[in-house]
């Protein structure tokens, strides 16, 4: 764990002044963030409120990780079950998911967990599920049904890929995946506290949570229960996204990661994830995680990181969520925002948002490229 001292009073002001236009001029509801490395971080820095016309945001408030769900959880659950010798990740998925690709050619059933870690599976980015599922069990099934329109290899951001990795994790254990993220990677970090699904069961019905979308198919203001639809169907655990969190929470899991935490994987295995595990040509990715591209390279989607550290790696989420790390550098970021409240049509200016943040926390501060005004 950190140290209770900061890393530096300069850094805490610097992401305040990072994060204070975009939230002052309505960008965004309120932002929490907190920068460092393995052994001191900046402390959490907050500003907003969680709600509109609402209560101020606070370090104890969880946020909806989105797709961060798919690096945080169902990533390690994976490596942690590859390391127990329980799953090879160039095994058919077949041999545990004995439906998957079931009469299609090509077959999902023969691709394996690797190509879904890297999204090079073929399988397409996503499906409407709430315009035809209405269980688990559907969505589920509609993964392991789909097609394959995108060849092996090809690159194409799946959170199909990470609904059929949760549900190969499942198989696996005979787990719901919750239980199996919490046994096997959040309790042994001493996390299961800051990081979990469902984030108002019974257990902790008084934890606060920022909500995100007013949303017309649910007719309700969500707090407390996921975003995303199809995590939603599935009770809100799910392997591309249901995962809320503490911004200190989501800063120790990326300093076990700078550290090369057991409870992660095994050393070769991590080492692995954050290796391009993609073609050239294709965005760099490792398994989970994207890349800071090389020199050869455009920058990273959407302006997300704006270095090119040979070894940084990170995620996004779409509720306005992001964690990026620089190993060389020791050093991490965590951003958590609910730039999608009261709607996904609000909130265009959080990709600008993280560079301001990133170049801060990255030692890479040029002047706020903040332009002002809600999008």
């Amino acid at each position: 764990m950190p140290t209770d001292a900061p890393l530096d009073l300069d850094l805490r002001g610097a992401l305040e002044r990072a994060l204070a236009p975009y939230v002052d001029d309505g960008d965004v509801p309120g932002a929490v963030a907190i920068a460092g490395r393995a052994d001191r971080d900046s402390g959490v820095v907050v500003r907003g409120i969680r709600r509109l016309e609402g209560e101020p945001t606070d370090a104890a408030t969880r946020y909806d990780l989105a797709s961060l769900t798919k690096v945080v959880a169902t990533l390690p659950s994976v490596l942690r079950l590859a390391g127990d010798g329980r799953l090879d990740l160039d095994a058919p998925l077949k041999e545990h998911l004995p439906n998957a690709g079931w009469f299609r050619d090509p077959s999902l059933g023969d691709r394996t967990a690797r190509d879904l870690l890297s999204h090079a599976s073929g399988l397409p980015a996503w499906a409407p599920f709430m315009g035809f599922a209405s269980e688990r069990r559907t969505v589920v099934g509609h993964a392991l049904a789909s097609d394959l329109p995108h060849p092996r290899g090809e690159v194409v951001y799946s959170d199909l890929g990470f609904i059929t990795l949760g549900a190969l994790v499942e198989a696996v254990t005979d787990t719901r995946l919750d239980g199996v993220v919490r046994d096997l990677v959040f309790a042994p970090l001493g996390l299961d506290a800051e990081l979990g699904y469902r984030p108002l069961d019974e257990a902790c019905p008084h934890v606060p949570v920022a909500p995100t979308e007013r949303c017309g198919w649910r007719g309700r203001t969500l707090e407390g229960e996921v975003h995303d639809e199809a995590a939603w169907i599935m009770n809100g655990v799910a392997g591309h996204a249901g995962l809320f969190g503490t911004a200190a929470g989501l800063a120790e899991y990326a300093r076990a990661w700078l550290r090369r935490d057991p409870a992660l994987g095994d050393a070769d295995l991590l080492d692995e994830a954050v290796r391009r595990a993609t073609s050239p040509g294709q965005p760099a990715r490792g398994l989970g995680w994207l890349l800071a591209p090389d020199a050869a390279e455009p920058i990273a989607p959407a302006g997300t990181i704006e270095w090119r550290a040979p070894h940084g790696f990170g995620h996004t989420g779409f509720t306005g969520t992001s964690v990026w790390l620089d190993p060389d550098a020791d050093r991490f970021c965590v951003l958590l925002t609910n730039r999608v409240h009261p709607t996904r049509h609000h909130g265009g200016a959080i990709a600008a948002l993280r560079r301001d943040v990133h170049a801060v926390a990255f030692g890479r501060d040029d002047g706020p490229r903040h332009e002002g005004g809600t999008p």
